[in-house]
């Protein structure tokens, strides 16, 4: 009866029983002989079920989170083999972007060169002509003088023998009047009206014929460059004429040779002339005897070195204060040309500069900085204390384009030379815009990219004298009077 109960449950107690309890071995023999057969049904009764329920679950089909997770996995793989294409691509255009830029590059710089090839070939050819004028020109000149020599050796000659009529006909006036001969003096009076009167006209004309042709420029001095050109005047019946006293200097970088003199200003104590010296990146200090006196700075960017310095000035104390406009900067020298200090950095913000370019000093001795590449004008005390600024970018009044050059007149107003509206502009000492002259031109009284300018000296004490302008577009030095702005 116990054999024919037993189950796979009864099998597994059994096993137990053997395990925990530990039956006979003869009675566990034969109770596992007896269910041995009852478990190869239990297996496969299991294995049924077992393949009835995989069929369920596969008839079934997979849950929401399962597919959701299939989706997520095949957009992933997509992606990857998207993303895997497109930096492909990129991949290419930065190799084709790359070809281009060295391409462009070598382009850039075969067109440059070519450009400058040109300039030059087109600036010898200039200057080749030049000189051909200008030997044309001191041809007329010397042909002119020597017509004028001979005219006034004919009038000399002229005048000498009207002064011999006139002697004589005095003599003959005195004769006639000591005979008491009252038929002859009226025509011998008036014989000697005539005489008088030629002698006055020749008199009056003999200016014009003493007058001397002097030309601006010479054959021997075809050009400005890489010199320092002090102008005379030339009082003969012209005195607004105006030719160059000497010239200084050479191209080159020894002492007394100059590359880019840009810059120059009169030491108010010593009387020495002192030159920035652009592309050479020093100052040179020349005396009245054109004799080198120094030579301080060097090319860097560090205190006391300078980077292309485009303007010097002298305070009344014997300092020199040098725009140093490629390290964006103003620096002080002592008058034994040691450094003190330097002001600023590249910026826009006050006290910092881009490309300062002109300087200028007012009767309080604050300086007045042209910062070019920001549109204003900066000023500052004597120890370099920022002020204040004025001006911005425009074409209005107050508003510049490229300030360059400064000056200072006796009212302490400042002059200011705004290079790309072609125009001086005029403010007080404070910043306050005055009045503007000048336009784009060729003519009197116009102006092309005026560039420097300065005053005359006064022609007395408490004046100011005429306004000097240098145009760079003209190549000419234009003259108008300070209190109108009147072309002279």
């Amino acid at each position: 009866g116990h054999s024919k109960a037993i189950n796979i449950v009864d099998f597994v107690r059994v096993l137990l029983d053997i395990l925990f309890h530990r039956l006979d071995y003869h009675l566990a023999l034969m109770n596992t002989v007896t269910v041995l057969p009852q478990i190869g049904r239990s297996v496969k009764v299991i294995s049924f079920l077992a393949k009835v329920k995989a069929q369920v679950e596969v008839n079934k089909g997979p849950t929401p989170e399962e597919l959701k997770a299939a989706a997520l996995e095949r957009a992933k793989q997509a992606m990857a083999k998207e993303s895997e294409k497109i930096f492909g691509k990129i991949k290419c255009l930065s190799c084709l972007v790359a070809n281009m830029r060295r391409e462009t590059d070598i382009d850039a710089e075969y067109v440059r060169i070519e450009i400058k090839k040109l300039t030059q070939r087109a600036i010898q050819e200039i200057y080749a002509r030049e000189r051909e004028l200008l030997e044309q020109v001191d041809l007329l000149v010397r042909d002119a003088n020597t017509t004028l020599d001979g005219q006034y050796k004919q009038l000399s000659s002229l005048k000498q023998q009207f002064v011999n009529k006139e002697t004589s006909c005095g003599e003959r006036l005195e004769r006639e009047v000591d005979h008491e001969d009252t038929a002859t003096p009226a025509p011998l009076i008036a014989y000697g009206e005539n005489i008088q009167q030629t002698l006055n006209y020749l008199k009056s004309n003999e200016a014009t014929y003493r007058r001397r042709w002097v030309g601006f420029r010479t054959a021997n001095e075809p050009n400005f460059k890489n010199t320092v050109k002090v102008l005379g005047f030339v009082g003969i019946s012209d005195p607004r004429s105006v030719r160059p006293w000497r010239s200084v200097g050479r191209e080159g970088v020894g002492h007394g040779e100059f590359r880019g003199p840009v810059g120059i200003d009169i030491d108010k104590i010593r009387g020495d002339i002192a030159v920035s010296d652009f592309e050479n990146h020093r100052i040179q200090v020349i005396d009245k005897f054109e004799e080198v006196q120094g030579v301080f700075g060097s090319k860097g960017t560090e205190s006391g070195y300078m980077k292309g310095p485009n303007d010097v000035k002298c305070d009344k104390d014997g300092r020199f204060i040098i725009a140093d406009t490629f390290n964006h900067r103003i620096s002080w020298f002592d008058s034994k040309r040691e450094h003190i200090q330097s002001i600023g950095r590249k910026g826009n913000q006050p006290g910092e500069f881009d490309r300062p370019r002109s300087l200028a000093i007012t009767t309080e001795g604050n300086i007045v900085v042209a910062d070019t590449g920001n549109q204003r004008i900066q000023v500052f005390s004597s120890d370099g204390d920022y002020l204040f600024s004025f001006g911005d970018l425009g074409k209005g009044p107050g508003q510049f384009k490229g300030p360059h050059g400064l000056a200072i007149d006796s009212e302490n107003n400042v002059y200011v030379a705004d290079l790309y509206n072609h125009r001086i502009q005029v403010f007080t000492s404070t910043g306050k815009f005055l009045r503007t002259f000048g336009k784009e031109g060729r003519l009197p009284g116009e102006l092309s990219e005026p560039r420097a300018i300065a005053f005359t000296p006064p022609p007395e004490p408490g004046t100011t004298g005429n306004l000097l302008v240098a145009e760079m577009e003209n190549q000419r030095v234009a003259c108008s009077a300070a209190m109108d702005s009147t072309y002279v």
